[in-house]
């Protein structure tokens, strides 16, 4: 054999390892692209979005709750809380469900997401106050960044030997941090009254609202806390405020006939005989609007000798009435624009005796009436909402205000804007007004407020059950309810009316769309969240619905959807084909994270069937996780050889021997060599072995 001959050998197994290495690698290529063309990966969100799994794919068999009102959103998108039944991860502390905190980190190797326990150290809850209703809680009470909130706990967290037997409001600072701090901000100058046990277990503060970065916290109570506050009848509200730690009475109302007070610069404040938020907290009711942005002016109610009016509190120093026998519903975010209804002719052009709306500037006093009508005055029932500026604002009445239009003898849907005023459209009836105002209560989803209004105010999203007051207004064609309940969006620029959650097909509803969720929930406390269903600037809505109102979705349960306003097309957020169903919980204010609770696995990282937090985010997603590698069979396993050393030319004369193929050699390249369809494989001594034509066999009769 020559030295040539050798080195075709060597070179014929090195091609056939190589050949196999290769074979596998690719194998293991079209295996990742599988993973990553599956189904539910392969969905078409819109806006270029992607999927990402929020909630740690090891939940210890938890399951992430589907509520809105313990889903707070951090501004930008990259912060978000939930809740669980079952705790699990890094939890210091638990209540009757453990709450979390959710960042985004994009870390290689990860989900991009990491989650922390945010119940604060210590017991639980005890079993009396739990069946009374007075159970620990985060209460919708958060920074922008999430960085800090208001909690509400049985046990105490501090020392306050004055209120250490009731429950009480802690601001939690360093949420998500190594170090967490608390300060309690309803704290008593003198120890509690000898009230029973049991009488002590019911009391519990309601938050009111809160300054953005918490320095304010406002609060009713059902006991003294101030020594200004003189003493009062067991369960009397009165309405306080923690500024920087320290604890006053906001109840503090001017001495009749006064109209105002100041403690600073007289005639001096005294304390009402009870007080609660314009809109009041412990009816659960929406009372954010009751506190300015920065936390220096409250709206608040109060009865005086019998009389109830409505003020405002400035300062913590002085209170100015605004109206008698009044009801407050709205007010800009600075407070500068007040919105209320009172029947009183408090204007020479309010010559009737219906409620009317009427708005307050405390720069100048000025007070204007906004519900004014030539046409048929009516009683206005309630407001809708306000924007940030107070320039634009939504109302409902019964009679009709704008010449020109039909009559509105149920509930007539308006918006007041620098002085003009429009008619949208009516509801049903006066209860569907209410449940679309922020009076309405968050004690069950079905309850919850389900109006939303973009800042400027320029946007409207409002729920209704019934098209009859709307079909054929603003371009609206009309749609069959059946009853259910559907969400319209109204566009103040264009006086335009679209219907987000009607089925485009036309087909009659089957079920309500819902922007409020709670399902599955147990025990866990309801606060006064509302999801972001709108975002801010009035281009995109987010629900739920079990109507299939796209293609894809063919599971017929419930699924997170968006409807563009501007193009009137309705895209599928969920999976659409899950067996379960999934939710909407909350989005982003600029809408560009849509964060949704599902069963469905729509990533790698996702290993179980339990209900998991998705972010549904603008130009989003991380790598799928490394698929596992899978058990080698056959000539795979050899794996990829290690190349052997060069070969090196050698003189003729120091090649010795019989010239024989070593025998493990020459066995490896039988075993390798292959020839095609009637040829054999011929090995001959001392030469190459070659592929000859097979001859064909004889057979004997």
């Amino acid at each position: 054999m020559s030295v040539k001959h050798a080195i075709d050998e060597v070179a014929d197994v090195v091609r056939s390892r190589v050949r196999i290495a290769v074979l596998g690698a690719l194998g293991a290529a079209l295996l990742n692209v599988a993973a990553l063309t599956s189904p539910a990966a392969a969905a078409q969100l819109p806006d270029a979005r992607a999927y990402e799994m929020v909630s740690p794919p090891d939940k210890n068999g938890a399951e992430v709750l589907q509520q809105t009102t313990k889903t707070h959103v951090a501004t930008d998108g990259n912060g978000v809380t939930f809740s669980a039944l079952t705790a699990f991860g890094a939890v210091q502390g638990t209540s009757l469900d453990a709450e979390y905190l959710s960042r985004r980190t994009g870390v290689p190797g990860t989900n991009g997401w990491t989650t922390q326990g945010i119940n604060p150290p210590g017991a639980s809850t005890a079993l009396v106050p739990i069946i009374l209703g007075n159970n620990n809680t985060y209460v919708n009470a958060f920074t922008p960044d999430l960085s800090a909130a208001v909690y509400r706990s049985w046990r105490p967290l501090v020392d306050a030997p004055n209120v250490s037997d009731i429950s009480n409001l802690y601001r939690i600072s360093g949420l998500g941090e190594r170090s967490v701090t608390a300060q309690l901000m309803t704290d008593a100058v003198n120890p509690l009254p000898p009230f029973p046990p049991i009488f002590k277990m019911l009391i519990r503060p309601f938050i009111v609202g809160a300054s953005t970065n918490l320095s304010h916290v406002v609060f009713e109570s059902r006991i003294q806390l101030t020594n200004d506050d003189p003493p009062q009848a067991f369960f009397t509200t009165r309405l306080y405020e923690n500024v920087d730690g320290a604890v006053r009475l906001v109840g503090r109302v001017p001495n009749a006939p006064d109209a105002e007070c100041d403690d600073v610069n007289g005639p001096p404040c005294v304390a009402a005989d009870t007080s609660e938020a314009g809109i009041s907290g412990s009816l659960k009711q929406y009372s954010g609007r009751m506190v300015s942005a920065d936390g220096r002016r409250i709206l608040f109610s109060a009865n005086v000798a019998g009389s109830q009016a409505i003020y405002m509190r400035e300062d913590g120093a002085r209170t100015v009435r605004i109206a008698r026998d009044a009801q407050l519903w709205a007010a800009s975010t600075d407070a500068s624009r007040i919105f209320f209804t009172t029947s009183e002719s408090l204007l020479p052009e309010d010559t009737d005796s219906n409620a009317d709306l009427y708005m307050y500037e405390p720069a100048d006093a000025r007070v204007t009436l906004l519900s004014r009508s030539s046409v048929n005055p009516g009683t206005v029932e309630t407001v809708v909402g306000a924007s940030d500026d107070g320039r634009y604002v939504y109302f409902t009445c019964d009679g009709q205000l704008v010449p020109g239009e039909p009559p509105a003898d149920l509930a007539g849907l308006y918006v007041w804007h620098d002085g003009a005023l429009a008619y949208i459209g009516k509801l049903v009836d006066a209860g569907e007004a209410l449940n679309n105002s922020p009076r309405a209560t968050y004690d069950f989803p079905s309850a919850m407020e389900a109006a939303r209004l973009s800042p400027d105010g320029r946007h409207l999203l409002f729920t209704t059950t019934d098209d009859a007051g709307f079909s054929g207004r603003e371009g609206f064609a009309g749609y069959d309810h059946a009853g259910h309940r559907e969400l319209y969006v109204y566009s103040a620029d264009t006086n335009r009316l679209a219907c987000a959650s009607c089925n485009p097909s036309g087909r009659a509803a089957t079920v309500d769309a819902l922007i409020n969720v709670r399902d599955g929930a147990g025990n866990s406390e309801v606060t006064s969240k509302l999801s972001h269903a709108l975002a801010d600037d009035g281009r995109r809505v987010f629900f739920t619905t079990a109507e299939a109102l796209v293609p894809e979705d063919t599971n017929g349960v419930l699924d997170a959807y968006e409807y563009e306003v501007q193009t009137g097309s309705v895209h599928l957020i969920s999976g659409g084909t899950d067996p379960s169903p999934s939710y909407f919980v909350d989005a982003s204010n600029d809408g560009n994270n849509v964060f949704f609770v599902t069963r469905q696995r729509l990533v790698g990282w996702d290993v179980d069937d339990s209900f998991d937090l998705y972010d549904a985010r603008v130009n989003g997603g991380f790598p799928e996780p490394t698929p596992a590698a899978t058990p080698c069979a056959g000539e795979a396993c050899l794996g990829q050889s290690t190349p052997g050393p060069a070969l090196v030319q050698i003189p003729t004369s120091g090649v010795r021997g019989a010239g024989n193929l070593h025998g493990k050699l020459r066995k490896h390249h039988a075993r390798h060599r292959r020839c095609r369809r009637g040829h054999v494989l011929r090995h001959v001594r001392g030469k190459r072995a070659r592929c000859v034509k097979r001859k064909a066999r004889s057979h004997r009769r």
